[in-house]
């Protein structure tokens, strides 16, 4: 097949939050060929193109300034795309001008449709089939973040889930196929009478690259890992931080917090000087500090699709201790639940991890239950197959 592949963001390096993408045009390029075509951010960089086009036919690449916007700038953005939609983005618009130019000269058998800012482009594809990959319901991100956001913060969130409704609806009407990568992410927008062209297809994990190298767990370190900017992410850590730690701390005062991933915001980097608590920044390696863990930490309170960070650690045989929203989206496409302890409230919370600790302590084996679960239920070659 001739693929046309379209993404809001860059698929490389993988330690974007669009590695998905990245593994998947891998697997499909081994039959079929690829065009990719690409809204980039400022940290984007021509070698990384020089990646990507080591597997595919074309990559055409168009620079945003969006995400580098203050919040107020953002909130107007939102605004102005429900209020004048043809005004958009430039470099989505770009990206438009550049598909309608490779639809005229290319017979696609399909496209992959990726992202709520690029749907406009379903205007210039004419009547090629759209498989449109959502991987998660964001309206349902959004809620979430209501609840736990302030006044002002809450104004802006309201604009951001008026816009993303409505592009959801226009994808799951002109898509011939939907995907998502979570089944609570697929019943969140559509009821069960609708779901017939919708595919659960997880993200995966690199299992050979995410292999430890210790044999035995740490015994006093909690970890939680990720892109510190993304706003369900760095509530989860301010809550660990903040709320969590202390309460664990007064029964083990040895324990400490590892916060690792990139763009920490003021606020959290603040809390580095607490006792116990540690925020790293960006690392080159996250592995080593997953190996030195005794327990996965993730008590999200809100979020949508699957914790990529939440699956890497598991297949470094770390135990983890999660929410029930971040253990719920970790569940196989079969329905199988995670080896993952659950607990909700932060002092329910704090007791699990205490326990865990307690029994790093007497038995420092990792847990190998956990990789099993990760090896059987999300390899990217077997996700990709699904896609294809």
């Amino acid at each position: 097949m001739r693929i046309l592949y379209v993404t809001q963001g860059f698929p490389y390096p993988l330690t974007s939050g669009f590695l998905r993408h990245y593994h998947f045009i891998r697997e499909l390029s081994a039959r079929h060929a690829v065009d990719l075509v690409s809204v980039v951010g400022a940290d984007f960089q021509l070698e990384h193109a020089a990646t990507m086009a080591s597997f595919t036919a074309r990559v055409l690449t168009f620079q945003s300034a969006d995400r580098s916007r203050a919040p107020w700038r953002k909130a107007r953005s939102r605004a102005q795309a429900l209020l004048l939609p043809q005004r958009g983005d430039t470099a989505v618009r770009a990206l438009c001008a550049a598909t309608e130019g490779l639809v005229r000269e290319t017979r696609y058998d399909a496209a992959v449709l990726t992202g709520k800012r690029t749907f406009p482009v379903l205007e210039v594809l004419g009547r090629i089939p759209v498989v449109a990959d959502l991987c998660d319901a964001t309206s349902m991100r959004i809620l979430g973040h209501l609840e736990h956001a302030g006044p002002w913060r809450r104004a802006a969130l309201r604009l951001e889930l008026l816009e993303v409704r409505r592009v959801e609806r226009w994808l799951m009407r002109r898509a011939a196929h939907l995907v998502f990568a979570a089944a609570r992410d697929r019943d969140a927008l559509l009821p069960a009478t609708e779901q017939s062209r919708c595919s659960i297809i997880p993200n995966g994990v690199d299992v050979d690259y995410w292999r430890r190298t210790r044999e035995q767990l740490g015994d006093r370190q909690i970890v939680f890992t990720g892109a510190m900017s993304y706003p369900p992410n760095e509530d989860a850590a301010l809550l660990l931080a903040a709320n969590i730690l202390p309460q664990v701390r007064s029964a083990v005062p040895e324990a400490e917090l590892w916060i690792v991933g990139r763009d920490p915001k003021p606020r959290l980097t603040a809390l580095g000087g607490q006792p116990g608590v540690h925020v790293t920044g960006f690392v080159d390696d996250v592995r080593p500090f997953l190996e030195r863990g005794a327990v996965f930490a993730a008590p999200l309170r809100f979020g949508a699709g699957i914790q990529n960070k939440v699956l890497e650690a598991m297949a470094m045989a770390v135990p983890v201790v999660a929410s029930p929203l971040a253990a719920d989206g970790l569940r196989a496409g079969d329905g199988a639940a995670p080896p993952v302890q659950t607990a909700g409230e932060p002092a329910a919370f704090a007791a699990v991890v205490v326990a865990q600790l307690a029994a790093a302590r007497r038995d420092p084996t990792p847990d190998h239950t956990a990789r099993q679960f990760v090896e059987t239920h999300f390899r990217w070659e077997t996700n990709a197959a699904a896609l294809e």
